[in-house]
């Protein structure tokens, strides 16, 4: 399910390959790994990730949104404290 999550709907990763048995094999993990590195794909999921990070970094700021909803529910709770 995470697998899928992060290839498939955040696109910041890519799928192993499993073989008919279910197993991945070391030329399939070397594949992958090369293409993270050296890859036209690779490098788009290092600017994704990048992008995110900057997102992330930004809703946590001082001045964002995940901030400023927390500093809310807080308040919220305050008031029925009385």
């Amino acid at each position: 399910m995470n697998a899928v999550f992060l290839a498939d709907d955040l696109r910041v990763a890519l799928r192993v390959k499993a073989n008919d048995k279910g197993i991945v094999g070391r030329e399939e993990i070397a594949k992958y790994a090369k293409e993270l590195m050296e890859g036209q794909e690779g490098k788009l999921l290092r600017n994704k990730m990048k992008e995110l990070k900057e997102s992330a970094k930004m809703a946590l700021s001082d001045e964002g949104s995940s901030t400023k909803s927390l500093a809310e529910v807080v308040q919220i709770w305050k008031s029925h404290e009385n």
